[in-house]
């Protein structure tokens, strides 16, 4: 029956495709967190359901490698087939694609049958990566693991939309803060001499602790090295980290998205952008424990509107087909 559903659903994407424009590549947004159970799964399925209803053909990449649970968050049970047998060259990445009872969205499922411990290599990002974007789909969301592992930094850096989610609590905002400097560390270590980029780490940490004699700008330091190919601020521009605060109860957690993305320009130069925030709701752990998805079981609550205005946000608006 698993095999009839996928056989159906990859027939009604190949026609939609036929009569798509662009370079008919998969747009890649990655969802990560510097600290586990900020809500990074509910939030990367949230976007998935959203983009979903705005008509748009949706592929959700279960790549928590600690705790594999996008199906659960869409109330589905474990499929025998998931990216595991992708990594073990047994099946193709668009042969393990799964679909949903919602239109226009399906998964992959992430490491649910492993009982060892799971790791993968930024080879392994390298083989994947194309793979995605031959994925037979307008957009493909990757749910990361938590934390600034070699790996997620790779698969952030390619993503054509980078989501970083945060609560409003010190430890994640801390683990936040310490994710973007790896990541613009790991962004800048590939063109990089050693001698370059391990005095460019040795000046960050001083500036950390407060012992460099001058003011410093991170921007202004980097033009300034000799080994250092420069260009990723300029890149980062054109596809700026998307911070989201989740789970916010008050007005103050509200602004501190703003807060934030001010201390990244004052003290390394960086823009961030800031998403916006998504309220507490109990409905979402309730959700859950239903096994209904929360913008499912209520599609019309403040939640749902958040994201919708976050993909409208992202999306061009010329080519939204249907609000749902």
């Amino acid at each position: 029956m698993e095999r009839d559903l996928q056989k159906e659903y990859l027939e009604s994407l190949e026609s939609k495709r036929a009569h798509a424009s662009g370079n008919g590549e998969a747009k890649l947004w990655v969802v990560g967190s510097g600290k586990g159970g900020v809500g990074k799964t509910f939030v990367s399925s949230s976007l998935g359901i959203t983009l979903s209803k705005l008509g748009h053909s949706v592929v959700v990449v279960d790549l928590d490698l600690s705790g594999a649970n996008i199906h659960t968050s869409l109330g589905l049970p474990p499929s025998h087939m998931n990216i595991r047998h992708f990594f073990e060259g047994i099946k193709t990445l668009q042969d393990i694609v799964i679909p949903t009872p919602f239109p226009n969205l399906s998964y992959v499922q992430g490491f649910w049958d492993s009982w060892t411990p799971t790791d993968i290599t930024c080879t392994q990002v390298q083989s994947l990566l194309p793979e995605i974007k031959k994925l037979r789909a307008d957009y493909v969301i990757v749910d990361l693991g938590a934390g600034a592992l070699e790996a997620h930094l790779e698969l952030f850096k390619a993503a054509d939309e980078k989501f970083l989610i945060t609560t409003p609590e010190p430890t994640s905002i801390e683990k936040t803060y310490r994710f973007i400097e790896a990541f613009v560390c790991h962004s800048l270590r590939e063109n990089s001499t050693p001698d370059a980029y391990g005095n460019m780490i040795s000046t960050l940490r001083n500036h950390r602790q407060r012992t460099l004699e001058k003011p410093f700008s991170f921007r202004s330091y980097l033009k300034e090295q000799t080994g250092i190919h420069y260009d990723f601020f300029e890149a980062l521009s054109n596809t700026p980290v998307r911070l989201i605060v989740n789970g916010a109860r008050s007005s103050s957690n509200c602004e501190l998205g703003h807060s934030m993305k001010s201390v990244c320009n004052k003290y390394y130069d960086l823009g961030i952008d800031y998403a916006g925030s998504i309220d507490f709701d109990n409905a979402v752990w309730q959700s859950v424990r239903a096994r209904e998805h929360v913008l499912v079981a209520q599609p019309f609550t403040a939640l749902a509107g958040q994201f919708l205005t976050t993909c409208k946000q992202l999306i061009d608006p010329e080519e939204l087909r249907a609000v749902v």
